[in-house]
């Protein structure tokens, strides 16, 4: 696999920039080819955007090259919440959600699945989730999936992460999978336990629908803590990279903060990339 062919697609994580413009500038001088905007904060979000500045960051984006991407929000809209009422909100909010990313031309839309509500037991092993709840659980999802999959429609491409997926909410994905509507972010630390093994079930997972990969997160695990700079470490970035060099992957995204750690860490990965891809 060529190093360009990942360098030529490779985004940071806006969070801590002052405005999406400002980060189109920033990736522009620092060997990004693209931005992918924490949507879900405030100061980047939708709502915060005028009709000027919308039309600003398209011509800025076109000018520069520098693509765009979206990150939704966390589980304060999780598509596994079962109230009406709730989910009537949350689906309002991504219809406004994906119609921005029309405009501005994003052409893939991430997002989590969401979260159940935890209840952990004095038990051993601890239980976390009412097995009756389950069914809820997972109807919910799979019907809210179908909404946000419509309202996208003719907008951009949805993406799921590996972020909290749960086996029964796992088989929902690989239908949707399965037929081309939605498509996968492959967060290639959160492929790991705690302890530092490999998550069997989510490593199948994507082994088994890698063509439908289209976004990567990168970062790396220091001290058990994730979203640290990209240094050699017990993640091989490489195997993953050579396991997708066949793949249409879109964007390779550099999940490190602030965007100076993100320079940092392209700085390394280019080391990486260097003697170590096939």
């Amino acid at each position: 696999m060529k190093e360009e062919k990942i360098l030529n697609h490779m985004s940071y994580h806006v969070v801590y920039d002052s405005s999406i413009l400002d980060s189109i500038e920033f990736a522009s001088r620092n060997g990004f080819s693209g931005v992918q905007i924490a949507i879900e904060s405030p100061h980047l979000s939708f709502e915060n955007i005028s009709s000027k500045e919308i039309l600003e960051i398209r011509e800025k984006s076109n000018k520069l090259g520098i693509n765009i991407t979206l990150h939704g929000p966390d589980d304060v809209a999780s598509l596994m919440n079962t109230n009406p009422s709730i989910i009537k909100g949350i689906l309002s909010y991504y219809a406004s959600l994906l119609d921005f990313a029309k405009k501005i031309n994003v052409k893939l839309v991430t997002i989590h699945a969401g979260a159940p509500a935890i209840f952990p037991t004095d038990t051993t092993p601890s239980e976390m989730l009412p097995k009756n709840d389950i069914q809820y659980y997972k109807k919910a999802f799979e019907e809210n999936l179908k909404d946000i999959i419509k309202l996208a429609e003719g907008k951009t491409h949805v993406c799921i992460e590996n972020y909290l997926l749960y086996d029964f909410i796992l088989e929902v994905i690989q239908k949707y999978v399965s037929s081309n509507e939605i498509d996968l972010c492959w967060d290639i630390p959160k492929t790991y336990n705690k302890d530092g093994s490999i998550n069997q079930e989510i490593m199948n997972f994507f082994m088994k629908n890698l063509s439908a990969v289209r976004q990567v997160h990168l970062h790396s695990i220091r001290d058990g803590h994730s979203h640290k700079v990209i240094k050699p470490g017990f993640i091989d970035f490489c195997y993953y990279f050579n396991l997708l060099k066949n793949v249409d992957v879109w964007d390779y995204c550099i999940e490190v903060r602030p965007r100076e750690k993100a320079v940092e860490s392209l700085k390394n990965l280019k080391e990486i990339l260097k003697n170590n891809l096939k």
